[in-house]
Parts: structure tokens; sequence; C-alpha cells
């Protein structure tokens, strides 16, 4: 536990996802990077046919949370291109390289056939055979689908599938004459009513950067992409809480002596946003007035009680807490405004972080509160008009959202079983996760179960 790395720690050794996109023109991979990482300026066909670079880093400053690359298609007949990618995937996948500099995914692209013609070019598949000689994450993805959908009049979905059937099935012959792992493969569409398949792609993605590079790369795909919310909730689950953990297993900071609660609270507040990769000009998302707002709604957490809190006013809040915070205050005092009592406010500045059901529950709820109202804030961020962007008043918004329904009251009587049921929280980690994982998923406000 001790080893294990915050948030903070992993983007701070690596703060980009490379991925790199292999496809011909009109294979549509501008749209589903753009789709993928909730971005509307990633072009990757800014060269003339043929003048694609693979080693020019593609970057967004709507989410510079990921680099990519981007090499057009094998030509049948034409190996230059070929064996320039080649020699970019060797330079770029050799284990000694920090993990900042390495490869971490590859998308084949490959436009669906449409009319029963060949799926793998030469290339493509001397491609495959070096990604599985090096173990490079790689999917093939077949863009454009709703092509081979549109292409039927009757029984659509089930006629395209049986189609792309036989595409699966080209593809697996070519496999064992590869002698090669049948690769990785997912059918996306941008469009919106065919584009149920990028969240899958999404979470495949992670699932073979996590086989392929081990260690916390898929932690910072996860970051990265904007498509998957119950990827970020696991990213949160999984290493948010870290500085928690290893603080109470260790029992205190080196040259610090004993972690106080509210310390430990404000760094996982801190890592549990990182994880949802919002543009945050303002600074409202680590401002005072939200980690007020946030202590305000677990304060009933303090005594068991798990009933929910009065409404309040958020725009009062943010202009009393204006008022009074100072640049030294820990905890600013906006307790005439937002009903914190003063007993509680004593505690949460004084108390230690130890293993007592009291610190549990008001901890525990704290962050269900907190990923709750992010992925309500998460889904007016992607809204075309805000493009991966927060201000007061879209948090204000998603707070409403959240504190003013039955889910919040529900959501703290499930804290309150959990640390129940789980007891000495330090000697059940991996329980504790998956509990906290469930609960979630339960009163999940953008994806309910």
């Amino acid at each position: 536990m001790a080893n294990e790395r915050t948030i903070d720690d992993i983007l701070k050794a690596c703060e980009r996802f490379r991925i790199v996109s292999i496809g011909g023109s009109g294979a549509g991979k501008s749209s589903l990077v753009n789709s993928v990482f909730g971005v509307s300026d990633a072009k990757v066909s800014h060269f003339a046919p043929g003048e694609a670079d693979i080693y020019h880093e593609f970057t967004s400053e709507s989410n510079p949370r990921f680099v990519l690359h981007d090499s057009k298609g094998f030509e049948p007949a034409k190996m230059e291109t070929f064996h320039t990618v080649r020699q970019f995937i060797l330079d770029k996948s050799n284990e000694d390289l920090e993990l900042k500099d390495r490869l971490h995914a590859v998308w084949l692209c490959i436009r669906t056939p449409t009319d029963g013609g060949r799926v793998l070019e030469v290339g493509d598949e001397e491609f495959l055979r070096l990604a599985h000689e090096r173990q490079i994450p790689v999917i093939i993805v077949f863009t454009q689908y709703d092509r081979l959908v549109r292409k039927f009049r009757d029984n659509r979905e089930y006629q395209a599938q049986r189609d792309f059937e036989r595409c699966i099935e080209s593809l697996e012959k070519a496999a064992i004459r590869l002698k090669i792992a049948m690769p990785k493969y997912k059918h996306v569409s941008v469009r919106k009513t065919y584009d149920g398949n990028i969240v899958p792609l999404v979470e495949m993605t992670k699932e073979i950067v996590q086989e392929r590079l081990k260690g916390d790369a898929w932690i910072i795909w996860a970051v990265a992409q904007r498509a998957s919310v119950p990827l970020k909730v696991e990213a949160c689950i999984e290493k948010g809480m870290t500085y928690y953990w290893r603080s109470l297993s260790g029992g205190s900071v080196p040259g610090l002596g004993k972690t106080l609660l509210h310390e430990c609270l404000m760094k996982v507040h801190q890592d549990i946003i990182a994880c949802w990769n919002l543009r945050d000009g303002e600074m409202v998302l680590n401002g005072v007035e939200f980690k007020h707002l946030m202590l305000y709604v677990v304060q009933d957490m303090q005594d068991k009680t798990g009933i929910k809190s009065s409404s309040v006013d958020v725009v009062k809040i943010h202009n009393f807490v204006m008022l009074c915070t100072t640049a030294t205050a820990t905890i600013a005092p906006p307790v005439a405004i937002l009903g914190l009592t003063y007993i509680f406010i004593k505690w949460i500045s004084d108390a230690v972080l130890d293993n007592t059901p009291k610190v549990r529950r008001l901890f525990f709820a704290y962050v269900a509160d907190l990923i709750l109202v992010l992925e309500e804030l998460f889904k007016m961020a992607l809204r075309p008009q805000a493009a991966g962007s927060v201000n007061w008043e879209t948090l204000q918004e998603a707070f409403d959202a959240y504190h003013r329904t039955t889910e919040q009251s529900n959501v703290h009587v499930a804290v309150n079983d959990l640390v129940e049921r789980h007891g000495q929280l330090n000697t059940d980690l991996s329980g504790m996760r998956s509990s906290l994982d469930v609960l979630l998923r339960k009163h999940r406000v953008f994806n309910p179960m």
C-alpha cells in the first residue's frame, strides 16, 4: 500500500496519453478522436494525401491530456509507410523509455467494408505481426459502421451484423496464417444514431493497455478520454483515494507527523477532480466555495444520522466565502450561511485521520457525494458550447441537481451501512473499493443502473 501512487503522482510522471491512429484518407480518424477525447479541434488530416508524419505530435488546447500521432494507411504494393511506422513503433515501444515517452496504444483504423472487399492489406498484416511480437496495445477499429447498416433496406442491423461477421472470419484466417493471437477489434460510428460502440471502444482500449503496459498507464487513459463515465469513476475509486489509504496505513506523512482529516479530504478532493479532466479556467473545482459545499452536505455524517441537509443558497455561499476567506485561512467561516456548526468546523479542522467509524463515515460520504456531483457536472461540460470547460454557474447547477434530489440521503444511508459492514477498512481494501463502486453504480446520476 505504501508504494501506491496517487493521481497527482501519476500525472506528474506522465501528463498525456500517447496514442497512434493509422488509417487511410476518409477512414474517419478525426471524428473518432474528437468523439473519444471530447474535442473539436483534432484534425489528423492536415497533410495532403501521402504526407502524414507519424512523428508529429497533435495536441488539443481543449484536452491537454492526450497526444496523437497520425499515419496514413498501408497502401497495396507500397511499403514505405509501413517501414516508417515500423521504425516509430520500435522507437516508442522500447521498455527502457520512461512511460511519458512510450507509445501507449494504437488504433488501426479500417473503414468497414461494404462490398465484401479485402479487410487487411499486406502492410496491415505485417503491422499486426510486429505488434504481436512487441506486445503493443493495438485495436483494429472498423470505422463508419453506419455505412454498412445503411446499405440495407430491411432488417438493417441484422443484415449488417451478418456482413460484418464475414469480415471477422477473414480477420481470423489472417491471424492463423500469421501465427498470431486474434487481434482485438471493434466496429464504431460517430453518427448519433449508431454511436453506441464508442464507449465499448474506450473500455476495450483500457483493458488492452492495462494488459500490455501494466502499471498505471490505464489511469492516464481514464483521465484523458471523455466518453466513458464508468471508467472515470473506476479511476476515482482505484486511485483517487490512494492518499487516504496510504496515510491511514502509514499513520503519518514523513516530516509532518500525523495526517489531519481535513488535509486528507482536501488532497483526495484534488485527486478525484483530476480524474475528470475538466477545463477549470476559473479554478472553481478546487476553490474554497466548492469545498465548503461538500463539507456542508456531509456534516450530518458526523453523528450517523444520514439525514439530508436542508437546501442551501449557493450564490450566497459564493459571495460570503469571497468576503471572509483570507490567504492564510485553512477553513473560512461560512457558518452563518451554510449552517455548519462550530463543533463540526472545529472537529474537521483538528481531527487526526484514524480508522474510527466517525471518520470513515464522513470520508466515504464526501467521496461518494463528490463523485456524483462531478458526474452531473461532466454531463454539462460535454455540451457543445462548453467544450469540456466549467465555471461557477455550471458547478452550482450540477450541485443543485444532486443536492435537491433524494439521492443524497440514500447515499448517506448506504455509506453508513457500508462502514458497518466492513469494519476496519485498512484490512479490507479490495472489498471496500468494490462495495463503493457498487454503491456509486446504484446511485449514479449520469448512467443509472
